[in-house]
């Protein structure tokens, strides 16, 4: 009865049954939701501290439906990347758009259809998300399987997100160095090897490798057992058993050993280092460095072997060594020094070197060389010493600073060499080139006194064989005049050659550098020598290039020498056929190589003789002496002509058939509007009438040459044999031009100019005229004061036209007018005085002054138009040393008013007319210069 089920109760015992059950679980529900709510009232504790302990470390809490994909991310997550919950939704997609292009593939949720049961429980993945700012950072994703459906499916996913970006960074800056040290250590020329404590390897180069011909690479000798190394490696060294028990003596000391040397077996030599590396004061391994340092071990001992050798040369050589500190006290000598100087070595140790060797003298000197080696300079120099004997002698020395191993300077060394014996000789040779100088004065005195006897009366000769040819003669007296002219022509030629050649050796011969037209030069010579060639029945060609420059620049004077030696050798040495002047050319940018070629059809010559044609005083046989004449000059002074202006001279001949002579010179192209024209001015018979001239000459011959020229003219003609008769007339008398004598007795030309200049007048016109052709003749005569000079022998027509540019002002030549200065342009003395007769110098000299100096008169007067006062005063200032030293003293004057006016930095009428007088002074000195020292047969 007590089990029986209620529906086999009577109906009011089973409802009341049924009510009192219902109660019972009505009242066990009430409980069990009680019980629920507080276990979730516990969870959502639990849960609510687990989140704020892992907030708390930093890490965000993320859960992920496995079902639908709907992620949730705590604020924490978006804190770190710096975005709102609006900027980026909880979805998958949401987050991966913010995933790093190189890890897109990998998957936020995990494909738990592919992956088997047992991997559900826990996921984790490493990732890279931007963010706002724009820079990436790592998260790590660890999560756990929350909970699954009915049927075992996944359904809830909870995890943390760490920000491991500083970890990530610190790894990436850690495997940044430890690539750079590998890479350093790969590239190092020693060989390394690191071992830890259990002398495992954990890296090694390359480098260790070769040096041991080990057969393996590093990355296979890493982690590799190196205990037994040495023993294996031992036959290297050359000492086998010292190597093993040293590397386990390192290893037990546990101490750095620096530098150690090893020698092996073949012989080289190795350097090592042992380094221990200790963590925190734990032995955590050691390095092992080697180098190879046989070469440097050689060139020590090289280096060691040298200084031995180098010292006992020193020792013994004739060369004094010593060494002083910075209070001149001697710290070294060697025996060298001692021997030069008489001193033992314990006489100068310690002593004073000025004291005890100068003996007072070039102190000064002295201290100002010991003060330069402190600033580091090394130097050479004389010095005049006495030795222990009190001999004089004279030492060279060569100085230099002495260094300490840190750099400074401790004191000098000095080399001497003993040079008494070359002062010596030096002086020998000093008073051995006074006289050398003396003697070449004498031979160029003797050559101007040869020149003037032998020209004065070949002056004569032509002169009045050709006013004689003016008069009525008969053939027969006509053909003995042609005669006399002839012979004394080509006596004038040989006197030419061989004062030419005289000049050439003693290096006076210059050349000059002006525009002229190659082409008319060409043709002018061979229109001279076309008379020469028309009497041997000759044929006299000329070919020229069509594209010969117009106008270059060079020496045409030099170049119709040339030219017309080489003809007239062509035509001499010529019977029968033709002579063809040929000339080509080639434009090499602003330049024109030219090939002037002189073919004849003569006597040629035989190989032998060509080598010697260039000879001076040589011809091929004495028969051609004689039947041709010459005095074997030609051909000499012809090439030192070309190479004077850096050409060459080529022949080619064979004997009786003919001779080539090719010269090669180089020329710049010029410009037309520089091209002098010489126009023959017309010559007006009455325009000298009534001048009256001075001739001073004491050859009567000279005189009666002269008188015959200028008679026609109605010339007033007064003569005088001296110079000092020439200043007494001038003093009483009024003449409008001197014919000036250079060498004449009693007074000779230059005195008498010069007292004509200094006390009677300044501006009267006086004509140099001598038989001397010495450059020095023709300066001396410009430095007295004449005007222009005039050469003997001289034609009628050269003697008109000094007369006309002079007396009537204008230049027949050139077309110019000719100026008289009321005083001397310039005066040279003082710069004969500091060249002390070196002409050079004085060429180098005058050459400086005429090319700067006018530029410099240009630049103050643009200054002074432009305002710029201080620029004017000082480019005045600057040049006046130039204008002193040429004796431009009117010029220095308005120099130094220049100054003084740009110094007041405002224009005035008086400043700008000396600034224009000065630049147009300038330029008609500079003139004169150049036509007097600069061209023709000067320097330039």
């Amino acid at each position: 009865m007590e089990n029986a089920h209620p529906s086999a109760l009577p109906e009011p015992l089973a409802s009341l049954t049924l009510r009192q059950e219902n109660e019972q679980l009505r009242r066990e529900k009430q409980q069990l939701e009680a019980t629920i709510a507080q276990q979730q009232t516990e969870m959502a504790l639990i849960e609510q501290r687990w989140k704020f302990a892992l907030e708390g470390v930093g890490d965000a809490i993320w859960e992920l439906n496995l079902q639908t994909g709907a992620i949730f991310r705590s604020p924490r997550y978006r804190e770190i990347l710096g975005y709102s919950v609006d900027e980026v939704p909880d979805t998958v997609q949401g987050w991966s758009e913010l995933l790093h292009p190189m890890d897109r593939d990998l998957a936020l949720i995990p494909d738990l259809d592919q992956s088997p049961p047992d991997q559900w429980a826990s996921h984790s993945i490493a990732y890279r998300l931007l963010g706002k700012d724009g820079s990436y950072r790592y998260f790590l994703d660890r999560g756990r399987l929350f909970s699954c459906s009915a049927d075992g499916r996944p359904l809830l996913m909870i995890g943390t997100t760490t920000d491991i970006t500083a970890q990530k960074r610190r790894e990436e800056a850690v495997r940044l160095q430890a690539s750079r040290l590998a890479n350093l250590i790969a590239d190092l020329q020693e060989g390394i090897l690191l071992e830890d404590e259990h002398r495992t390897i954990g890296l090694v180069n390359q480098h260790f490798c070769d040096l041991f011909s080990l057969p393996v690479t590093p990355d296979q000798l890493k982690g590799m057992d190196c205990s037994g190394m040495a023993e294996q490696s031992k036959d290297f060294f050359k000492n086998p058993d010292w190597f093993v028990n040293r590397v386990n003596q390192l290893l037990a000391d546990q101490q750095p050993v620096i530098g150690e040397e090893l020698e092996l077996a073949d012989g080289r030599i190795f350097e090592r280092d042992y380094i221990p590396v200790f963590t925190d004061g734990v032995y955590a391994g050691h390095l092992w460095k080697y180098s190879d340092i046989t070469k440097r071990k050689r060139a020590e001992g090289i280096a060691v072997h040298l200084n031995e050798k180098y010292q006992r040369i020193i020792e013994n050589m004739n060369l004094g060594l010593i060494e002083v500190d910075l209070d001149e006290r001697i710290v070294y000598t060697n025996q060298s020094f001692c021997t030069m100087s008489g001193y033992d070595p314990n006489e100068l140790i310690g002593q004073i070197a000025t004291d005890i060797l100068l003996k007072g003298q070039n102190i000064q000197v002295m201290k100002e060389k010991n003060d330069s080696r402190l600033k580091g300079v090394m130097d050479a120099y004389e010095v005049a010493v006495k030795n222990k004997q009190g001999e004089a002698m004279w030492w060279l020395v060569s100085g230099a600073p002495l260094y300490s191993d840190t750099g400074e300077v401790i004191g000098s060394t000095g080399i001497h060499l003993d040079i008494t014996k070359q002062k010596q000789l030096e002086s020998e040779l000093r008073i051995a080139k006074q006289e050398a100088e003396h003697s070449s004065h004498a031979k160029e005195l003797f050559l101007a006194n040869m020149s003037h006897e032998i020209r004065t009366p070949m002056n004569a000769i032509l002169s009045l064989g050709q006013q004689l040819a003016k008069t009525t003669l008969t053939d027969h007296q006509q053909f003995f005049l042609s005669m006399i002219n002839t012979a004394a022509s080509n006596l004038l030629v040989i006197i030419n050659d061989i004062l030419d050649f005289s000049k050439i050796e003693a290096g006076q011969l210059a050349l000059e550098h002006i525009d002229f037209d190659l082409a008319d030069l060409l043709q002018r010579a061979a229109l001279v020598m076309t008379q020469n060639a028309t009497e041997k029945g000759l044929q006299l060609l000329t070919t020229i290039d069509p594209d010969l420059a117009p106008v270059l620049i060079g020496d045409p004077y030099r170049l119709n020498q040339i030219l017309l030696n080489l003809i007239g050798n062509a035509i001499k040495f010529t019977d029968h056929g033709r002579v063809h002047v040929q000339c080509d050319c080639l434009t090499i940018g602003n330049q024109q190589a030219i090939h002037l070629i002189v073919a004849d059809t003569g006597i040629g010559m035989e190989p032998d003789f060509q080598q010697n044609l260039f000879t001076k005083f040589t011809q091929e046989d004495e028969s051609i002496g004689r039947r041709y004449g010459g005095t074997g000059l030609g051909m000499s002074i012809t090439k030192q002509l070309v190479e004077l202006m850096g050409g060459e001279i080529r022949v080619e001949s064979v004997k009786h058939k003919g001779t080539t002579v090719s010269v090669y010179v180089s020329l710049p192209i010029g410009d037309p509007e520089n091209l002098l024209v010489d126009e023959q001015g017309v010559q007006n018979d009455d325009a000298l009438q009534s001048k009256r001239v001075l001739l001073v000459e004491d050859n009567e011959m000279n005189r009666l040459i002269v008188r015959t020229i200028l008679d026609p003219y109605g010339i007033d003609l007064v003569e005088v044999t001296n110079g000092l008769t020439a200043v007494e007339t001038l003093r009483t008398d009024s003449f409008d031009l001197v014919l000036m004598d250079v060498q004449m007795p009693v007074m000779d030309g230059l005195e008498a100019t010069r007292i004509i200049r200094r006390e009677i007048s300044t501006t009267i016109p006086i004509i140099a005229l001598t038989a001397s052709a010495i450059r020095n003749e023709k300066e001396a005569c410009y430095s007295a004061g004449m005007n222009d000079f005039l050469a003997k022998p001289f034609e009628e027509k050269s003697l008109i036209e000094k007369l006309t540019k002079w007396l009537v002002g204008i230049d027949t030549v050139t077309g110019l007018t000719a100026t008289s200065p009321d005083k001397p342009l310039y005066n040279l003395t003082k710069l004969e005085a500091i060249s002390r007769g070196d002409e050079e110098f004085t060429l180098k000299m005058i050459q400086l002054f005429c090319t700067e100096v006018p530029i410099a008169a240009t630049e103050i007067r643009e200054a002074y138009e432009s305002k710029e006062y201080a620029k004017a005063k000082y480019v005045a200032h600057r040049i006046k040393p130039s204008v002193d030293i040429m004796g431009l003293q009117a010029q220095l004057d308005e120099l130094q008013r220049i100054e003084e006016l740009a110094g007041n930095k405002t224009s005035s009428p008086e400043l700008g007319e000396l600034i224009i007088n000065f630049e147009q002074e300038i330029k008609t000195a500079v003139d004169h210069m150049k036509a007097m020292y600069l061209t023709g047969n000067e320097l330039s």
